[in-house]
C-alpha cells in the first residue's frame, strides 16, 4: 500500500512541477484526478521525479503533509527515503519536528509498553525460538563459561543468543555477522578471534566467540555500569556511535524519549527484544513457559562409512525430540560445513542419549542410502548459494571477505565475471556459497 501511495504522489508531484516553474509551494491532491493512471507511466514518472532537483524538493516537502491528511500515518511520524536503497522505498520514522509517540518508556520494564509488547511475541509466535534456543543453549552451557569469569548474569546472555542467533552455532547475517553472538568481522579482530576451525572463522566456534562476547560485554557493563539497557544498545549500533550519543545527552537514562528515539531503528527494536527475553529467562514460570532441564551429555562415536551431518539427522529421526538433531549436531560439530561429505573412521559429537539409535538406524543399510540420495539431491538442486544484492562501495574481494565461506574467483566463475577487474554495480544480485 505504501507503495501505490508513494508512486501516486510521486507522479501528481511531477506533473505539479512540469505545469509550473514558478510555483515552489506545490499541493500536491490526486484525489479528484478523473484520469485513469498508467502503471509504466507512473514509474516512468517517479524516476523522472527523481533525477529532477526541483520536482524531488517538492515531492519531498509535501509528502508527509498528505499522507497526514488522509490518515495514512499519523501526526507522530513521517516519511523518510531510505538513502541505502535506490528503490525509494519508504520506512516510518520519528521526525526531529515531530511529537514523540505517546507510549510509555521506563526503567520499570513491566510498565515498559514497548518491553511488554516483545513479552507477547516471544510468548506467541516467538515461543519455538525462545524454546529451541533454551534447548541449543543446554547442549552450548560448558562451552560458554566464559560469562561466568566475568559474572554475567545468565539470563542476560540467553537473551542476547535468542534474538542475535536463536542459538544457532553458525547463524550469519547479510551485514557480515556471525555466530551465536553475530559478531562481525572487524570486532571479531579487535578482540582477538584470528585463526580458522575446520571450514569456518573463530567466530563459529562456540567456545572462542564466546569468550570475545563476555571480553565486549564486560567492557560496556564497566562502561555503563551495569545498565543493559546501554549495553545492548552499544552492542547492536556500535561502541562508538552508542559512546557519542550517550556522551551528547549526559549519560541520561535511555528510556528518555529524546535520547532513545534518537537511537537507529533497528536498535530501538533490539533492546526491548532482548529485555523482553531475559525477564522469561529469569522467571519462566510467571510468563507460563516450561524449560524443562533434559540430559545433554554428549559422546564420541567413530563414523564406520563416510556420511554427512543431514545424513545422520535422517537416520536419528525425532529419538526423544521432536524438532530432530540436525541443528544440534551441527552445534556439536562446529567445524563441518552442513554439505561436507566426512570420511569413514571420523570421530564425532552426539547426545549420548542417542546411542542405541545411532547403532541401530545409522547403520541400517537402506535408510542410509535413503539419507544419501536425498542431501545429494539437495545440495547439487541448490548449490548451497544465496543472493547477494551489491551494495555501494562493494568489491568482490570486500564480498568474499564478509561471508568467508568462498574466494574472488569462485564468485566470478558462478556469476560470470570476468577477470581482472570482475565489473559489478550496486543493485545487482550476486550468486554466493554459503557455509
Amino acid at each position: 500500500m505504501k507503495k501505490i501511495i508513494l508512486t501516486l504522489v510521486s507522479s501528481a508531484a511531477l506533473i505539479a512541477c512540469q505545469t509550473t516553474n514558478t510555483k515552489r509551494n506545490v499541493a500536491i491532491n490526486i484525489e479528484h484526478e478523473s484520469q485513469q493512471v498508467n502503471a509504466e507511466d507512473v514509474l516512468k514518472s517517479l524516476n523522472q521525479c527523481q533525477q529532477e532537483h526541483a520536482c524531488k524538493i517538492v515531492l519531498d516537502s509535501q509528502f508527509n503533509s498528505w499522507l497526514i491528511e488522509k490518515n495514512y500515518i499519523t501526526i507522530e511520524q513521517h516519511v523518510e527515503t531510505d538513502e541505502h536503497d535506490n528503490l525509494g522505498v519508504a520506512k516510518i520514522v520519528t521526525g526531529q519536528n515531530q511529537p514523540l509517540p505517546k507510549i510509555t518508556l521506563s526503567s520499570d520494564y513491566m510498565n515498559n509498553q514497548l518491553v511488554k509488547g516483545a513479552i507477547n511475541e516471544w510468548l506467541t509466535w516467538k515461543r519455538p525460538q525462545l524454546i529451541n534456543t533454551w534447548q541449543y543453549y543446554q547442549f552450548l552451557r560448558k562451552d560458554l563459561l566464559a560469562f561466568e569469569q566475568y559474572n554475567i548474569p545468565e539470563a542476560f546472555i540467553l537473551a542476547i543468543i535468542a534474538q542475535e542467533s536463536a542459538g544457532k552455532v553458525h547463524a550469519r547475517s547479510r551485514a557480515g555477522a556471525g555466530g551465536l553472538f553475530q559478531i562481525m568481522p572487524a570486532t571479531a579482530k579487535r578482540l582477538g578471534l584470528r585463526g580458522e576451525i575446520g571450514a569456518y572463522d573463530l567466530r563459529f566456534d562456540p567456545a572462542q566467540s564466546a569468550q570475545a562476547a563476555a571480553k565486549y560485554i564486560h567492557e560496556q557493563w564497566q562502561l555503563y555500569d551495569g545498565d543493559k539497557v546501554k549495553i545492548l544498545a552499544a552492542y547492536n549500533s556500535g561502541e562508538n556511535r552508542f559512546a557519542r550519543l550517550n556522551k551528547r545527552y549526559k549519560n541520561k537514562s535511555l528510556w528518555d524519549k529524546n535520547f532513545y528515539y534518537e537511537l537507529p531503528r533497528e536498535t530501538r527494536h533490539y533492546i526491548p527484544v532482548v529485555i523482553a527475553a531475559m525477564l522469561i529467562f529469569q522467571d519462566p514460570q510467571k510468563f507460563n513457559v516450561v524449560l524443562a532441564p533434559f540430559n545433554t551429555e554428549t559422546m564420541i562415536v567413530n563414523l564406520p562409512n563416510k556420511t554427512s551431518l543431514s545424513e545422520l539427522a535422517v537416520c536419528l529421526g525425532q529419538e526423544q525430540r521432536a524438532d530432530g538433531w540436525f541443528r544440534i549436531l551441527r552445534n556439536l560439530n562446529a567445524s563441518i560445513k552442513a554439505d561436507t561429505i566426512i570420511k569413514a573412521n571420523t570421530d564425532l559429537k552426539i547426545p549420548k542419549t542417542l546411542a542405541t539409535i545411532f547403532a541401530t538406524s545409522c547403520h541400517h543399510k537402506e535408510l542410509m542410502q535413503l539419507a544419501r540420495s536425498l542431501h545429494e539431491s539437495d545440495f547439487q538442486a541448490t548449490g548451497g548459494l544465496f543472493n547477494y544484492r551489491v551494495k555501494q562501495g562493494d568489491s568482490l574481494n570486500k564480498i568474499a571477505r564478509k561471508f568467508r565461506c568462498s574466494s574472488r574467483k569462485e564468485i566470478a566463475q558462478l556469476n560470470n565475471l570476468k577477470a581482472p577487474r570482475y565489473l559489478i554495480r550496486a543493485g545487482k544480485h550476486l550468486k554466493v556459497p554459503q557455509c
